[in-house]
């Protein structure tokens, strides 16, 4: 797996854009960061990150699917995360529309998307995650949570980003219809 590390850097989404734009990067390639000054969530909300603790990385994908198919890649996204999530045993994993990952009624992880669309071709997506992953205070974010304020463990923060291309590149060999039927398991609405 290729990638590029940076101790600091503004976002990795918008780095990696830049970077795509005068580079071929093959799919599955990503950056991350260790800080990032302005990282960025959905709306351009602002997603705040202590040094050292969490995952901040983005992911390059050249998608073989339609553009009207965007749904499937957040689905993959989705999936991958909360899989990973299970594999560390986090509690109570769900998906809430249209972007984030929670458990105990709080959210763990982050997902921002952008593709360039041309017409009818997918040129590209930037996928953007960050995972709470070993912080354990959160000022003013009294609606935010870790993977260490659950099980009071520290984790290695590149194993859990090696996992999430694994899960990544499982879910994106999956059919539309398997994946929309595991989706549909993991939502907070299910059932409701």
């Amino acid at each position: 797996m290729s990638y590029i590390k940076f101790d600091t850097i503004t976002s990795t989404n918008d780095f990696l854009k830049s970077y795509a734009g005068t580079h071929k990067p093959e799919n599955f390639f990503y950056v991350y960061a260790d800080y990032q000054s302005k990282g960025r969530g959905q709306h351009s909300n602002i997603w705040k990150s202590e040094c050292c603790k969490n995952i901040l990385m983005s992911i390059f994908l050249k998608p073989a699917l339609s553009p009207g198919q965007q749904d499937l890649l957040n689905k993959m996204v989705s999936l991958s995360i909360v899989k990973v999530l299970q594999k560390f045993n986090i509690p109570g994993v769900r998906i809430k529309l249209p972007n984030d990952i929670m458990t105990e009624g709080k959210k763990i992880a982050g997902i921002l998307i952008e593709n360039k669309i041309h017409g009818n071709k997918w040129q590209q997506s930037i996928i953007g995650i960050g995972l709470n992953v070993n912080q354990t205070d959160f000022v003013n974010l009294p609606t935010a949570i870790s993977m260490k304020n659950l099980t009071g463990k520290t984790y290695d923060r590149e194993q859990i980003m090696k996992l999430l291309i694994e899960q990544l590149r499982f879910h994106y060999g999956m059919s539309a219809e398997e994946l929309k039927k595991e989706f549909n398991k993991w939502l907070i609405t299910n059932g409701k």
